[in-house]
């Protein structure tokens, strides 16, 4: 049923970051995370457009750069094709490809890529990577765990003082800028919008109606 993964277990891994092949690496990932469907399946794709994307530089070191777009859409079409539900297709299809990215342990990073990965898919990550961490070589894991830790510890924050990441918990809605800024419906609203959940993912102390209401008036004055 997942003639991919052959692949994947003929692919080594000659890289300091590695000491398993990536269908070796893939299980060990798999069986580093909680009996979850979406972390389980998103940490069997994780790698796998790697054979894909192998190259192998002078000093005989693999890459694999650009994998994780490629995983995504193999993950994608296979789990169509053995019939998975959207929901889960679209969750494990988010994970893949953002599973190596990386953000500072900044409230601002943070923010960025919350937003970026979005709310639903974001707090998973912390899984995905750990797994993904506890099934590479001892070369800079420890390293990596307390980066890992550290942005863990700024979500959190951003978390409990309800900072916002989202146009769900932004101050203004499309209706308030109809009504206060005098916008019409359309494009320019939602490009409005989008700049700015900007403004306020840079500076949450900014998330406040009359504030943003200003804000808008003055990005559309100066756009005239």
């Amino acid at each position: 049923i997942l003639p991919e993964f052959d692949a994947c277990m003929k692919t080594e891994q000659n890289n300091p970051h590695h000491c398993y092949s990536v269908g070796e690496h893939t299980l060990k990932a798999m069986m580093s995370v909680k009996a979850d469907k979406v972390l389980r399946l998103s940490l069997l794709f994780h790698d796998m457009g790697k054979p894909q994307r192998l190259t192998i530089d002078e000093a005989g070191i693999s890459h694999f750069y650009g994998h994780p777009v490629l995983s995504e859409e193999m993950a994608g079409k296979i789990l169509h094709r053995l019939k998975f539900d959207n929901d889960t297709i679209y969750m494990v299809k988010k994970l893949v490809l953002y599973h190596d990215y990386e953000t500072q342990a900044m409230p601002v990073k943070v923010r960025r890529a919350i937003m970026k990965i979005g709310e639903d898919v974001f707090p998973l990550l912390f899984d995905v990577k750990r797994a993904d961490i506890e099934a590479q070589s001892d070369y800079k894991r420890e390293e990596k765990l307390q980066k890992l830790c550290a942005v863990k510890a700024v979500y959190e924050q951003v978390l409990e003082e309800k900072q916002c990441v989202s146009l769900k918990t932004l101050a203004v809605s499309g209706r308030d800028l109809m009504e206060q800024a005098g916008m019409s419906s359309g494009k320019e609203l939602g490009e409005m919008l989008k700049m700015l959940l900007e403004v306020v993912v840079e500076d949450p102390s900014l998330n406040k109606k009359e504030v943003l209401i200003s804000k808008a008036k003055e990005i559309l004055k100066n756009s005239k």
